[in-house]
């Protein structure tokens, strides 16, 4: 077997991504993090006592592989850990990372299982980007950033503060970008939130990835194909 190595340039990995899906090949993504020494760190830890079930130490066993993290989705049922899974993923890495949800009430739970649960990252890392409520506008980009798909696909819903802020977003490298609940979100919406949020590594956490309109698929080439499944 030959094996070639060609870099591409950063700013164009999805236009390479995109021809290969196009050639129906589509791309295994590993982010070598700890000889990463250019993108910014997170300063984060597990609290001692953290206890971590034996499905889900072994969904991240899936994705993490001496010293390399593995882009992918995992699912857990409801009620499963799937939040803990994710940070526990951010806190292997410790790059600066984004978690993106569906709800603004989603933004705040995973907020509060970062700072008060889990681990120990401050609050002055964290930059929660929501239409309403946070302090984003008063202090500088977080570490540590949590908002939804709407806020960083749809444009009309910002205003000039959201869009500096998003223009910080994208000028950043980012070491990880979480994906909750993937099984509700379009295929497009991927696209547009990862020509704004560019990450070494890309983690997609379900419940299910049963879909209507038959667009897994195009989720599992987006994102990466699926580490783990656990049952009920």
């Amino acid at each position: 077997h030959l094996m070639w190595h060609i870099e591409i340039d950063r700013k164009r990995h999805l236009d390479v991504k995109k021809a290969c899906l196009l050639l129906d090949y589509p791309c295994l993504e590993e982010y070598d993090f700890e000889n990463d020494h250019e993108t910014l760190p997170l300063r984060i830890e597990a609290r001692p006592g953290t206890f971590i079930r034996s499905y889900q130490e072994k969904s991240l066993s899936k994705m993490f592989s001496h010293g390399r993290a593995r882009s992918g989705f995992i699912v857990l049922p409801c009620g499963a850990g799937k939040t803990l899974v994710g940070i526990s993923a951010v806190a292997n890495i410790k790059k600066c990372a984004a978690v993106i949800c569906n709800t603004s009430m989603a933004v705040t739970q995973w907020k509060q299982q970062f700072m008060s649960t889990w681990t120990t990252v401050k609050e002055s890392d964290i930059t929660c980007f929501l239409s309403k409520g946070g302090d984003w506008q008063n202090k500088p980009l977080g570490s540590l950033l949590i908002t939804t798909y709407p806020m960083i696909t749809l444009d009309r819903r910002r205003s000039k503060a959201g869009e500096a802020l998003i223009d910080q977003i994208r000028k950043r490298q980012w070491g990880i970008i979480v994906l909750d609940e993937v099984h509700l979100s379009f295929a497009d919406t991927f696209w547009k939130v990862f020509n704004v949020i560019n990450a070494h590594c890309k983690l997609g956490l379900t419940a299910t990835l049963v879909r209507e309109d038959d667009k897994i698929k195009d989720l599992k080439n987006l994102i990466g194909p699926k580490l783990y499944e656990a049952d009920w």
